[in-house]
């Protein structure tokens, strides 16, 4: 029998002769006879590696170094074989442990370096790559891999100077060509990226990257016919890169060929399912097109891969539209996920909830009562209010989640959680000592106060439940004063019907022991109003508020402040970025002139009101510094509360006249002002006022009122003033309740779909604003061509955008505001929300 010793011998003779067949034999026979021989399971790794065979390998280098921890070369092998096998934090763990053996070996720190690059860790790679060039001063890789970690964290300049290092040391690397256009393309110079990307195509015509880039260049300056013909050059290259599938579908959709895009966008996620780019394109055109299946599927699929608050975003944005109904299938526990964490908007979720709360049967036949009822009935159901019913309501975790997350933008849901509401009252007032309520049936309650509180108190109540209410307030006050037991279902009672901080030492109620759920309901409504009372304090006033109407517009706001809301979403689809980053993202067609790649921005929000709008800014933008003024102080302290609770530390509120802002002796990058113009007396004067503070090249995103949009508010607030309602809570209520219950059909019903109708403060500024403004197209145009303002482009939903491309295909940058009137006349929804657009000084 031939001995280990003489077997290695002929291994190794095997190896010489070159006879890797017969060489990777006998280190078998070794290693089956001998398990432990580590030179014979180092040089079988070797020959596997050889051959490709980097999952054949990995076994014996993971034996040969838990055998020998001595061995830099093993650790090397390994981490080279976990590179291969797409392990990076196994590789990048073996080339450390390489390097704590020998620290002298620049492959080694060269390779530690590309493997935190694919992590993502590019200050470590520059690090390891700068060690691996003091090794040795004329590593050319080096310089390359450095000048690409360079390129991810946008230090253009040193990068271009990593690889021109790397070029002088040999001019023909293509590697270095190619990464050197990928920078001159990121810095705009585009005439010098093509020349670089030739010169790459000169030494390697193959290299589809290149192609790639030369593509990306043509896209950039919008010339996408002659980056579809690069794109397509390349993809005859290499097929298989997806990369290039996902920039092609980005051509074709910008030159309107959506069905080619929706296939391109599929190919490339085939190819790479974690290219979350393809996915976040692919979704809104499924959408468009009404296919919610796949586009749902495709969304699950990305959170699958990708486990980011992107991701999720991807999710919500399929569960927000008006496409998701139970059709579809059930997904209640994925909505409730979203809702709960949250994924996006809750209140843009909030009407998918709702569709998918009927296939709850207590809820389905509450509602089906509800529309059966005669108009006006406020009489309570028997069927709801059995104990067994009311228990199978509490069960529904999706139902909770959203009365406490955002308020219910539905009119007969609405009618049924205030039949629920009645019954909570009853409960509390027929059993006023009793101090046990079912964990279910309590925490279901507390779930309708808090929604209460969200909507600021707007459903509708009756005479009865005013008398049960005045008398509760009472019992409650006296029970308060003398410091005596409460039953929780009196205190989560009362809290539905008013907020329970207008009660006298309210804040007294936080000693006693409660229930979790009890105690966010005492947070939601004494405590975080009690914090904002005494931020008041803290927020500056920048300019005296001395306009007549800026005053009544801080009145209406400081005692309707909006909206109260619980959750934000933590981030959007696009990571932060800068101005020119986003622009050219959201706009690529434009005309917009980039200012540069700054990263520290000043954004003004004029007014920012509760903070959504102030905290979305100041994510988007990299490092911004953002300042959020409103007329409201106490909008402001809510926002201050919940900007502190997020740990959000780049915002500054303060109190301020927009009119007036010209005074504060600042100027900005980025102004937004949604929503705020069309209440100032004279918005158009507001704006210039605006502009005043705007940098040269500073862009403004605006939101107004559309006359054409708005003319169901407008019939509307010609039905309140015939009826004589007031901006008073009871007035509001009673108002709401009429149009509710008016014929299914009714003109007047249409107000039903604004989801500021179901918020007794968000109403009052849908109805009952003391100012405002609708504009029309013409007149914003007149105004951007007096102020010479560049007009970017509009947000628009996608199904918008296409339709009006079929109508007016010759404005592919739409941004011609002539042909948007006259769509508009056409299509007289498309702006009901209001225009929200980008403009820039020039």
């Amino acid at each position: 029998m031939t001995s280990v010793a003489d077997l290695f011998g002929e291994a190794l003779l095997a190896l010489h002769n070159s006879d890797i067949k017969s060489a990777e034999a006998k280190f078998r026979e070794i290693i089956r006879l001998d398990a432990s021989h580590v030179p014979a399971l180092n040089l079988l790794t070797v020959v596997l590696m050889s051959a490709g065979r980097f999952v054949d390998a990995e076994p014996f280098i993971a034996r040969a170094v838990s055998l020998n921890q001595n061995s830099d070369v093993s650790f090397y092998n390994y981490g080279l074989i976990s590179k291969q096998l797409d392990k990076p934090q196994q590789a990048y763990e073996q080339f450390t442990r390489a390097l704590e053996l020998n620290a002298n070996v620049p492959e080694t720190w060269n390779n530690r370096g590309t493997v935190s690059n694919d992590l993502s860790n590019y200050d470590l790679a520059i690090a390891d790559f700068n060690s691996a060039i003091k090794l040795n001063e004329n590593y050319v890789e080096a310089y390359a891999n450095k000048g690409k970690s360079l390129l991810q964290l946008r230090r253009h300049d040193e990068a271009l100077a990593a690889y021109d290092s790397a070029l002088s040391i040999k001019p023909d690397l293509a590697e270095a060509l190619l990464g050197r256009g990928n920078v001159l393309s990121a810095l705009r110079r585009h005439d010098e990226a093509l020349a670089a990307y030739d010169s790459a195509l000169a030494v390697r015509p193959d290299l589809a990257e290149a192609m790639l880039g030369r593509g990306n260049v043509f896209t950039d300056t919008k010339r996408d016919e002659e980056a579809l013909a690069a794109y397509d050059k390349a993809l005859a290259v290499k097929p298989d890169f997806a990369e290039l599938h996902h920039n092609r579908g980005n051509s074709l959709l910008r030159l309107a060929r959506y069905s080619e895009a929706q296939t391109a966008y599929r190919y490339a996620l085939r190819l790479k399912p974690d290219l979350f780019a393809s996915a976040a394109a692919l979704v809104p055109l499924l959408l468009t097109d009404g296919n919610i299946k796949e586009a749902l599927s495709v969304a699950v699929r990305a959170l699958e891969n990708n486990n980011t608050s992107n991701a999720k975003a991807l999710v919500a944005f399929c569960l927000r539209s008006p496409l998701a109904d139970p059709s579809i299938g059930d997904v209640r526990d994925l909505l409730l996920q979203a809702l709960a964490e949250p994924w996006g908007n809750p209140a843009d979720l909030s009407a998918s909830c709702i569709q998918f709360l009927s296939l709850n049967d207590q809820i389905r036949k509450g509602l089906a009562h509800i529309a059966g009822r005669p108009p006006g009935s406020k009489s309570a159901d028997r069927f709801i209010g059995s104990s067994a019913n009311i228990a199978a309501l509490a069960e529904d975790r999706l139902f909770r989640t959203l009365l406490e997350t955002t308020p219910v933008c539905h009119a007969g849901l609405e009618l049924f959680i205030t039949e629920l509401r009645f019954l909570l009252l009853s409960a509390a007032v027929a059993d006023a000592s009793a101090l046990e309520t079912p964990e279910a049936e309590l925490s279901f309650y507390c779930a309708i106060a808090r929604q209460c509180f969200l909507n600021n108190y707007a459903f509708a109540v009756s005479e009865e439940e005013v008398q049960q209410t005045n008398a509760l307030r009472s019992a409650l006050s006296l029970s308060i004063a003398a410091g005596a037991v409460i039953p929780a279902l009196t205190v989560i009672a009362a809290a539905a019907y008013f907020p329970l901080h207008s009660l006298e030492d309210a804040a007294s109620l936080g000693d006693k022991e409660w229930p979790e759920v009890v105690k966010a309901v005492l947070e939601q409504q004494i405590f975080a109003p009690a914090e904002e009372k005494r931020l008041r304090a803290t927020i500056a006033a920048l300019t005296p508020i001395a306009n007549d109407v800026s005053r009544q517009v801080r009145a209406q706001y400081e005692a309707s402040p909006f909206p109260q809301w619980v959750k934000i979403a933590p981030g959007h689809i696009r990571e932060s970025q800068t101005p020119d980053a986003l622009i050219d993202d959201a706009f690529p067609l434009s005309s917009y002139v980039p200012v540069g790649n700054h990263a520290d921005i000043d954004v003004l929000i004029a007014g920012c009101g509760t903070g959504q709008h102030a905290i979305n800014s100041a994510r988007r933008f990299k490092r911004a510094q953002v300042l959020a003024v409103d007329l409201s102080l106490t909008s402001l302290c809510y926002a201050k509360r919940k900007t502190r609770e997020l740990g959000i530390n780049n915002i500054l509120y303060a109190q301020a006249d927009i009119t007036a802002l010209s005074t504060i002796g600042r100027s900005f990058d980025v102004i937004e002002a949604v929503g705020v113009l069309h209440h100032l007396s004279e918005p158009f004067a507001g704006w210039r006022e605006l502009l005043t503070l705007l940098r040269p090249g500073g862009i403004m995103r605006v939101g107004l009122y559309s006359d054409i949009a708005r003319a169901d508010v407008v019939k509307v607030r010609e039905f309140i003033a015939s009826r004589g309602y007031r901006a008073t809570a009871d007035d509001m209520r009673r108002c709401r309740r009429e149009i509710i219950d008016l014929p299914d059909g009714d003109p007047l019903k249409g107000v039903l779909g604004y989801r500021d109708f179901y918020s007794l403060n968000e109403c009052r500024d849908l109805l009952f604003h003391v100012q405002e403004h609708r504009l029309t197209l013409p007149m914003i145009g007149n105004f951007l061509s007096d102020n010479k303002l560049e007009f970017i482009g509009f947000e628009l939903d996608l199904h918008v955008s296409r339709d009006y491309s079929r109508h007016f295909p010759a404005d592919v940058a739409m941004t011609d505001l002539a042909q948007w009137h006259e769509y508009e006349r056409q299509n007289p929804r498309a702006f009901r929300r209001m225009y929200v657009f980008w403009i820039q000084k020039k």
